[in-house]
Parts: structure tokens; sequence; C-alpha cells
């Protein structure tokens, strides 16, 4: 056989499996989003999407999740929609990562601690060190995110910025790590309610400004079937519609709310893993429609397409490489003995 044919045969076959592993590997999780990515009221229907995204979800994506008594609520949420459908099979564990195969695989905690405040996550070098240490030792994990407690209803705007300075510090000490920012629970009212607003709105803001990924838990506190809950609060004259716990939500279930609650941030929780797996939401919104006063849904999940990421991760180009290697050297070993 010439040598031409030989080093043609080989090309052909290497792009041929690049092409063929290309098109069902699922993306490897990124660490921005172009215009940002909020995670919302408007992303809870799990009907939506596609079920290989939720596969990709459980092969690709290692999780550290760092929470006090209300960000337990996504973990109850989680349990519980697996417990009706073993499709979304999730294993949670508190201080190790878990290595079930075709399970949304979560590590509970900051260890040594289990109910991790700020100064256990990012406020200060000490939190960002534990942070640091759960990451180094812990290399499967790809997506870390904290939850607010009630500190977001009474920090100034000094103490969200610092909030957001600690992130980015932490994203660019791990860039291959997702770090997920959260805006703080809406359960408060009155002034703290007001503050709690302000604060939120400046972490939306931010994630929409630098392409970062937002899980808007306040927003998701906020609505309940497509009616938005809100109070009148006065600021030196100006009228303001604040977003607040919905009605249906008043409860004390799990983690300060009802069961029903959990189980909406546990379906958005879904539908952000999906997409940070390598789904494509066409309708996933990046703005927040939190101030909006409207009692009727503004839901556009309708018509949600996906598109495969033909993107293949390091690994997979490898190993295609070694196998195209391997046909390539089988190739000419059979022309030299014939």
């Amino acid at each position: 056989m010439p040598r031409h044919m030989t080093i043609a045969i080989a090309t052909i076959f290497v792009i041929g499996m690049t092409a063929f592993v290309s098109a069902g590997q699922a993306a490897p999780v990124i660490a921005s989003w172009s215009g940002g990515l909020i995670i919302d009221h408007n992303c809870v229907d799990l009907s939506q999407v596609p079920g290989e995204w939720i596969d990709a979800a459980q092969d690709n994506v290692r999780i550290h999740y760092a929470h006090t008594s209300h960000g337990s609520q996504i973990a109850t949420g989680l349990t519980r929609i697996e417990s009706a459908n073993s499709t979304y099979d999730c294993t949670i564990q508190t201080g190790t990562l878990p290595t079930d195969e075709e399970a949304l695989c979560i590590l509970d905690g900051n260890p040594p601690h289990t109910y991790i405040t700020p100064d256990l996550y990012w406020q200060g070098e000490s939190a960002r060190a534990i942070t640091q240490n759960t990451i180094d030792n812990n290399a499967a994990v790809t997506l870390s995110l904290w939850s607010w407690c009630t500190q977001i209803d009474y920090y100034d705007g000094a103490g969200a910025q610092e909030y957001l300075d600690a992130m980015s510090m932490l994203e660019a000490a791990n860039p291959t790590v997702t770090f997920v920012y959260m805006t703080g629970n809406a359960q408060a009212g009155g002034s703290d309610g007001y503050n709690r607003r302000i604060n939120n709105e400046m972490i939306r803001q931010y994630c929409l400004d630098n392409d970062k990924i937002l899980f808007d838990f306040a927003d998701l506190d906020c609505w309940s079937n497509g009616s938005h809950s809100t109070y009148e609060y006065d600021d030196g004259g100006t009228t303001y519609a604040v977003p607040i716990e919905h009605p249906d939500f008043n409860g004390d279930e799990a983690g300060h709310t009802t069961f029903t609650s959990c189980e909406q941030k546990g379906r958005a929780f879904w539908w952000m893993v999906a997409m940070l797996a390598g789904w494509n939401s066409a309708t996933t919104t990046t703005s927040t429609s939190t101030t909006s006063t409207t009692s009727t849904s503004t839901s556009s999940t309708t018509g949600t397409t996906s598109t495969t990421n033909n993107l293949m991760s390091t690994e997979t180009l490898f190993q295609v490489s070694f196998v195209a290697a391997l046909v390539l050297v089988g190739v000419v070993l059979y022309r030299r003995r014939t």
C-alpha cells in the first residue's frame, strides 16, 4: 500500500472517530456564561429538560455545596424529587464527595464543618482557605456554591460587595471549577426585606455584567404557580414593591419553608446542572423579573430546545488520538509485511 494511502486512511479514521465521539460526548462544565445565567422561577419545569442532559449532569457534574439551614431546602427538594422519580438519582453525603455512578453527586458542607456561615466559606482568608482545602482534597469537584441564611437582610452594600469579591478570588484560584452565586432567601419583610432587595439586585446585576451563573434563591421563594408575591415599602416618599416569600410557601416542613418550596428549588437546581453539563436551553432567562409587580406567569420555558455541544473534553480527545495511533501503527506494520 502506498505511503500516502496509509496516511489518508489514518487521517480519515481520526476525523471519523472525532466526529463520532464529539456527537455523543457531554460538554465539560463551564465556568462562565456569556451575558450571565440566572436560574429562577422560569427554570422549574423539568419536563422541558432532555433526559440526555440529566444523564450528562449525573456523569460529569460533581458538586460541593455549603450552607446553613435555609440552604438545606435545595437538598430536601432534590431528595424528594428523586423519591418521586428515580430518573433524578442524587447522592448527598456530608463531608465526603460521593462516587455513585449514574447519580448527581454532592459533597454537603465544608469539612470539617457542616453548618457553613460566611466565615467558613468566603468571608476572610481563613474561610477561603477552608473552601480551597475542600476543593484540593476533592479533585473531582466541578462546581461549588454557598447559600445565604439571612445575612443579606442586614449587610450593607460593602458587605455584599465583599461576597462578590471573595467569590471572584475563589474563581481565580480555581479556574476549572464553576462557582455559582446565590441570592438570599426572601422571608423577611419591612426594612430588612427592603435591604435584602437592594443587595440581591446588586448580586444579580453583577452576575449579568460579569458573565456569572446565579441560582436565584430569592426569586424562587417569591413565585408560585405564576403568582408573584410582593409587599409595599416606603423609602423617603417612594413606594417600592419588595419581593417576599409567597404565602404558598409559608411553613416549616423543612429548612424554614414548605416541601413544595423545596421541590421548586430542587427542580431549578436540576435545570442548572443540566445546562452546566452542556444543555442549551434557548429560553432560559438572562435577566430577572423579581422586581415586577405582575401576578401572572411570565414563565417562558415552553418551547425550550436543546443543542449538543460538539466540543470534546481533553480526556476524550486523548482517547481518540490514542486509538487512531494504534490503528495507524497496525496499518504500517501490515504494509511492511505485505
